[in-house]
């Protein structure tokens, strides 16, 4: 008897074991498992702008410098626009020298072109880089700011409000965006503006006229392979924060994780957030420009169908217990003639049956329309087959 309940307690000790590992590792291939230390983080696909991971992404937070992004961006939509370029010269006035916080150290009569305060900006998170760009561009930080705004209202960003150009606390205010919307944001500025990881990936700026050497704010480009950007953040209120992002495999990850609450921990989880990503999702080629995705029979037609293709290569990234459908979708009623290139439908791609990405599908030729003897015939053919 006293052996059986020994065996018994054995076996109990030994199920408690197998079950705690188990969880264990339950918990950690379906958790990032970093929600207790930060307010805020988000793992994206750049391309299709799936959200992969996510925590407390809607709520708008401090945001600190991640501000600076959408001042980059107003300005580089300014540049666009040609109403300045990179190479004018902004003189530094008194109001810009008087500017608080991490800085290019810029003193009143300096000049500096447009293109090295947008390094500055981006590079050591200058706060006077920021308030002189502004200026320059609407006159006052105020008036910039309004653009600011209006770009976010642009991109739809619905919890987002800008105060300044440079994301330090005022008096009663604070820049304020959600993770989602700063996923947004930098989605969009690598789409439009792509030579902004050539910029946020230098590692200093040197100047040794001014004495002025500072490294890059973003420790995690030497800490992960790959890394190329994007923009750090820190204010007491907004905590440590950091916008990262690298490429893999023809796939770009953006990871966004706010208040940290030291710098070390910031590139400690965002390097786990981007490793996560890493480690768990594969990519899996959808469609191909240059493979055909479906035909149709166009009866009217020259040579009675078409095939049709995507206009862009498509790739997810997947779990590996994710579902991935695509559903392809023609146009009603398609009638010859149609041009090469034109749209003839969509391609929708499911992940667990929700759509993640939209595709536009198109031909590759022109195809004429056929004789109506042609049209006819086939038409009673049709009818006999069926």
């Amino acid at each position: 008897m006293r052996n059986l309940c020994n065996k018994k307690s054995f076996i109990t000790l030994c199920l408690s074991i197998i079950l705690l590992f188990s969880n264990s590792i339950f918990v950690y291939g379906n958790s990032v498992g970093i929600e207790d230390e930060v307010s805020g983080y988000l793992l994206g696909d750049f391309k299709n702008g799936e959200i992969l991971e996510e925590y407390n992404i809607d709520k708008p937070i401090e945001i600190a410098s991640i501000t600076k992004l959408m001042t980059y961006l107003v300005v580089m939509d300014e540049i666009e626009k040609g109403t300045t370029s990179m190479d004018d010269n902004v003189r530094i006035d008194k109001e810009v020298e008087e500017v608080k916080g991490s800085s290019l150290n810029l003193k009143e009569g300096e000049m500096f072109t447009v293109e090295e305060l947008i390094e500055g900006l981006l590079v050591v998170s200058a706060n006077d880089g920021a308030v002189a760009l502004a200026k320059h561009i609407a006159g006052s930080e105020r008036e910039f700011v309004n653009k600011m705004n209006t770009k976010a209202k642009e991109l739809e960003l619905k919890n987002t409000l800008y105060f300044n150009s440079t994301g330090l606390p005022e008096e009663k205010v604070k820049n304020l965006m959600s993770p989602e919307d700063i996923f947004t944001l930098a989605k969009h500025i690598i789409k439009e503006y792509p030579e902004v990881l050539k910029v946020s990936s230098i590692p200093y700026i040197e100047n040794e006229e001014r004495e002025f050497k500072q490294e890059n704010t973003n420790h995690l480009l030497n800490n992960l392979k790959g890394v190329d950007g994007l923009k750090t953040g820190f204010t007491e209120g907004a905590g440590y924060c950091l916008v990262s992002t690298m490429e893999i495999n023809d796939c770009r990850l953006i990871g966004i994780v706010m208040g940290t609450e030291d710098e070390e921990k910031r590139n400690e989880l965002s390097k786990t957030l981007l490793q996560y990503g890493l480690n768990n999702y594969s990519k899996e080629i959808i469609a191909s420009t240059e493979k055909v995705i479906a035909t149709k029979k166009i009866p009217n037609s020259k040579i009675g169908e078409i095939e049709i293709f995507p206009i862009r290569d498509v790739n997810v990234l997947k779990k590996e217990d994710e579902n991935i459908k695509i559903d392809v979708i023609p146009e009603e009623k398609l009638k010859a003639p149609l041009k090469k290139g034109e749209v003839v439908g969509k391609l929708a791609v499911l992940k667990d049956d929700v759509i993640i990405d939209e595709v536009d599908l198109i031909v590759k030729e022109d195809y004429k329309k056929a004789f109506f003897l042609t049209t006819i015939f086939r038409y009673i053919k049709g009818i006999f087959v069926d």
